[in-house]
């Protein structure tokens, strides 16, 4: 297999940390971009939508969204499922869309104009009411994880890469205006000092 990846991405760190639980990663080819709103990137010939991660399996057909991809990855593992049906499915959903929810508010507007445009060609109202969106739904997240404590399914994995990921791009997420990410962010490092799968994928800069 391979994976178009970088070692930033909030949406390639949950592939890649599902590739290390199911112990994958020897199985996957990694194909680096760090620009992916790069037009000439090499990734866009493989990808239509131009969007990392984008996952090549081993009879050649692509497979494009990173959901897709996670739930691929986890589906030919030999752990237990993270996508496990059991009671508490809908509850791991949930969690998953809000942390999914944030990711893509973030990535598809406020982070793309903060690193790519000067300040004053900025959206700010519309940056205001996903700053605002955001931390209504860390608080959100912060009630629900009492109920998973430090359990590993798909929706605390996801969170997470969204919890450090806000930190990791603090310099244009306005982390410091979320009132409960403190909180979360030590969640965040116990689990990663738990799990391997995690504390192995950390987003950084190459």
């Amino acid at each position: 297999m391979k994976l178009w990846y970088s070692t930033t991405s909030p949406f390639v760190r949950k592939t890649t940390a599902i590739a290390h639980y199911h112990h994958l990663q020897d199985k996957i080819e990694l194909l680096k971009t760090s620009r992916s709103f790069d037009a000439n990137s090499p990734h866009n010939k493989d990808n239509p939508l131009g969007k990392i991660p984008a996952l090549q399996l081993d009879n050649g057909d692509w497979l494009y969204n990173s959901s897709t991809i996670a739930e691929y990855l986890d589906s030919i593992g030999s752990a237990p499922s993270l996508f496990n049906k059991n009671e508490s499915y809908w509850k791991v959903q949930s969690l998953y869309a809000l942390s999914e929810g944030i990711l893509e508010n973030l990535t598809s507007l406020m982070l793309p104009e903060r690193m790519l445009r000067p300040k004053e060609e900025w959206w700010n109202a519309r940056h205001t009411q996903i700053i605002e969106r955001t931390d209504r739904t860390l608080n959100v997240i912060a009630e629900k994880l009492k109920y998973f404590g430090t359990e590993l399914n798909i929706g605390t994995l996801y969170t997470v890469c969204m919890i450090d990921f806000l930190v990791f791009r603090s310099n244009v997420t306005s982390a410091e205006k979320y009132s409960v990410l403190p909180k979360l962010k030590e969640w965040s490092e116990k689990m990663n000092t738990l799990y391997p799968c995690l504390s192995e994928t950390k987003p950084y800069i190459a």
